[in-house]
């Protein structure tokens, strides 16, 4: 007979085969899903969030298999298998990371540590008191978020491209507040958002000189310290919008006010966040108010259009996703929807000669009536404002078309908008719906003639409209990253993301042809706002400083 321990001694070396498998089979998991990344196609932010989440998950479900099912003294496992987990809460806890659009860790901060916004925090932003005694429009102006077109183009006459031989010239560079948001301009003055220490300002600049001649603050700082919000940043996200003499903004946090243009003195002033109890999403509130005229399609006042969003939990009867002031007032005029919102800004557009509101929402793009808000048509257009947003614009094309373009490797989609009576409609025009293309992050597109041209992930990218079909997509070093474009003419002008050049570019369907480039803001240093030209002269500004040069014209 055996002897009795033979089964106990047999069965010894199989568990501990099966001891040893998991880890195996856990790293050949992750290894596997990493590949698949890679060959599917991905933008570089999802390829770049699975190379640093990816080896987090494989050192923490080591840590976790070896407390559960390693060999060694329980205080041993149980240390081990802590100490991953200790050690990744006592690093957040000491430190911020910041990330480029790609999410690349490009920054690494002490929580506690002093901002730059936080330096300039007992700095006077205003050399004049008397604010603007020539207020008035110029002959170009570009009063709002993208300017007043469909997308952003600039205004003023033909820029001359050899920069080489008559490079434009620096006028002006300052130190700016923190934040995203770009430069209204009208006439003879710039205005743009700014966050200094716990002051959240709409500030106003000379754009020949720089000077600032008004500012209006208000108490209010949005600086998520999560991982999550962090990874966007402190300050304001949204565009002030200029009409005639008055200024309305929104707030990162949902402040949306009426400044008289010149003086920033407050005319009215709405907390949407309070008034209608919606949830301050993730990365801010980052709609630029949209400015409606009054006409004769049941709008009887001009109108200031924002996006509210809604409550964190589902509130029933809850109606003001999308909400509209009178302008000259503040007083609500209507409110509709129940979605929460969007990163993106509310466009007017006109359909089928309907003048229309388009707002996208979590998981679905809306169409309004500006008369009264009600809904004309959705359709489905996935996205979360806590997880891989929708920030670019919806682009009004002829023939009552759509172009969407989002990022997250997601894609881009053509809609053929249908109005029978009072039924609207929009259906998908490419096969497949939506083409991999065109995936724009926080950028947005352009379009000229028959083609479109946006940021796809870090790369410049040109389609063909009516079959989404790619042309080119460039593949420049160091890489343009998730910049912004302007369209100029003939030219596209891109900002990069963090080498601080601005970058003319063919808009060509032929080919990616690179005319000039000109380095206008500091290296290392974030830029996701958009770049503005108005007439010869070119704005753009970061997180810190902002600048102006005068471009050399074709008439030159």
């Amino acid at each position: 007979m055996p002897p009795e321990n033979a089964e106990s001694e047999t069965q010894e070396p199989a568990k501990r085969r099966r001891r040893v498998i998991f880890p195996w089979v856990w790293l050949g998991l992750l290894a596997a899903l990493r590949l698949a990344i890679e060959f599917a196609g991905f933008t570089v932010d999802i390829r770049v969030g699975a190379n640093i989440i990816g080896p987090l998950l494989a050192v923490l479900g080591l840590a976790l298999w070896y407390a559960i099912r390693g060999r060694g003294p329980v205080w041993l496992r149980l240390a081990i298998g802590v100490a991953p987990f200790a050690a990744l809460a006592i690093f957040n806890s000491l430190y911020a990371m910041q990330f480029n659009g790609a999410g690349e860790i490009v920054g690494l901060m002490r929580r506690g540590d002093v901002k730059a916004d936080e330096l300039l925090a007992g700095v006077d932003v205003v050399s004049e008191e008397d604010g603007v005694t020539d207020w008035g429009p110029g002959e170009y102006n570009y009063p709002r978020f993208l300017g007043e077109g469909a997308w952003a183009e600039a205004v003023g006459p033909p820029i001359a491209v050899d920069w080489e031989t008559n490079p434009p010239q620096e006028l002006w560079r300052r130190e700016v507040g923190a934040g995203w948001s770009a430069f209204a301009v009208y006439g003879k003055y710039a205005i743009t958002q700014e966050q200094r220490g716990e002051d959240e300002l709409v500030v106003c600049y000379r754009v020949e000189t720089g000077e600032p001649v008004w500012s209006h603050a208000d108490k209010a700082r949005f600086d998520p310290t999560d991982f999550q919000g962090n990874m966007g940043r402190q300050g304001p996200r949204a565009t002030p919008t200029i009409v005639g003499d008055r200024v309305y903004t929104q707030g990162a946090q949902g402040m949306v006010k009426c400044l008289d243009a010149r003086t920033g003195q407050p005319i009215w002033d709405v907390d949407t966040i309070a008034e209608y109890k919606a949830e301050l999403i993730v990365w801010g509130k980052s709609g630029s108010p949209l400015f409606v005229p009054a006409s004769n399609d049941g709008v009887e006042r001009d109108l200031v259009v924002v996006n509210v969003g809604a409550p964190a939990e589902a509130t029933e009867g809850f109606d003001a996703s999308l909400v509209a002031f009178d302008a000259e007032t503040g007083e609500e005029v209507w409110s509709n929807g129940s979605r929460q919102t969007s990163y993106a800004s509310p466009e007017l557009v006109t359909l089928h000669g309907e003048r229309v509101i388009l707002q996208t929402v979590d998981d679905y793009l809306m169409a309004h009536r500006v008369a009264d808000g009600s809904v004309l048509f959705e359709h489905p257009w996935y996205g979360s404002s806590d997880n891989m947003p929708t920030c670019s614009q919806p682009i009004e094309l002829p023939g009552d078309q759509i172009l969407l373009t989002k990022g997250y490797s997601h894609g881009s989609s053509l809609l053929q908008v249908i109005r029978d009576g009072d039924a609207w409609s929009a259906e998908n025009v490419w096969t497949p719906p939506i083409q991999r293309v065109l995936q724009t992050k926080f950028s947005n597109t352009v379009v000229r003639g028959d083609y479109a041209y946006a940021m796809d992930g870090d790369d410049l990218q040109c389609i063909e409209i009516a079959t989404g079909k790619k042309q080119w997509s460039s593949r420049r070093r160091p890489k343009l990253g998730f910049g912004q474009v302007l369209l100029v003419g003939d030219y596209i002008l891109v900002m990069t993301e963090e080498i601080g050049e601005v970058v003319l570019v063919d808009a060509s369907p032929e080919r990616y042809r690179e005319v000039a480039s000109l380095k206008v803001l500091a290296e290392k240093e974030t830029c996701w706002n958009n770049p503005v030209i108005v007439g010869d002269v070119l704005l753009v500004r970061n997180a810190v400083e902002a600048a102006a040069y005068r471009l050399p014209l074709a008439t030159d």
